[in-house]
């Protein structure tokens, strides 16, 4: 009797294994990001919203000399800073606004969430 049991909660955590777990990589958000990474089409927008505890989307494509902005859209403090330098004020609303004249990868996160909240803009 004891086997059988053993037996059957050996199947149902299997089966719940199967099932997924936190859906990281199986599915892509609408905006096209899973857990930080630029899944499926690349976004090219220029627009970028600055949400509770992430940047949606994670990851834009643009042209020299474009324009981005980013948009608080969410109630916690947050700021824009990049690993060259420029940031953004710490704050709940409004906007930021940057021009990427030049070619390259920009990184950048948020001081508060670190890594957990970052995002990339390449231009090309």
């Amino acid at each position: 009797m004891r086997r059988i049991h053993a037996l059957a909660l050996a199947a149902a955590v299997g089966a719940l294994a199967a099932c997924g777990g936190s859906g990281y990589g199986s599915t892509a958000p609408i905006d096209g990001t899973t857990n930080g990474t630029t899944t499926g089409t690349p976004s090219t927008t220029n627009a970028i919203s600055v949400r509770d505890n992430s940047f949606s989307p994670a990851a834009t494509t643009v042209a020299p000399g474009t324009m981005v902005t980013w948009t608080w859209t969410g109630a916690n403090s947050h700021n824009v800073t990049f690993d060259d330098g420029p940031a953004s004020a710490t704050q709940q609303t409004g906007t930021y606004q940057r021009t990427f004249s030049t070619a390259g990868t920009y990184k950048y996160h948020c001081t508060i969430h670190g890594t957990a909240m970052s995002g990339t803009i390449t231009v090309q």
